[in-house]
């Protein structure tokens, strides 16, 4: 876990933090935080598909064609274990590859 929250963070800073900011606070009325969020402290397959396919009327893109699997897995569970929030879980590539196939 301790390596996949690592790379998360490097994926997270690069891909996720230019909207969601740093501290994962947000900007209110544009960005909403993650720090906090029923996201990444709720079920973790709805996390893995909001970041893999985005939300439809947000500005909220898809990142399944942008990041590897093990890309995706280390930013969504540096999500719910960083940032403030402790769902103390991981996601591993495998599940990420297995999301994919639906």
């Amino acid at each position: 876990k301790d390596d996949l929250v690592a790379r998360g963070q490097s994926v997270y800073n690069t891909t996720c933090a230019g909207c969601h900011q740093v501290d994962g606070a947000g900007v209110p009325t544009a960005f909403p935080a993650i720090a906090g969020s029923k996201v990444a402290n709720g079920d973790i397959q709805e996390h893995l598909d909001l970041v893999m396919n985005g939300k439809a009327g947000t500005a909220m893109k898809a990142f399944g064609q942008q990041l590897s699997d093990v890309e995706l897995a280390a930013v969504v569970t540096y999500q719910r274990n960083a940032l403030g929030n402790e769902a103390g879980d991981l996601i591993q590539p495998t599940d990420v590859s297995s999301a994919r196939d639906l």
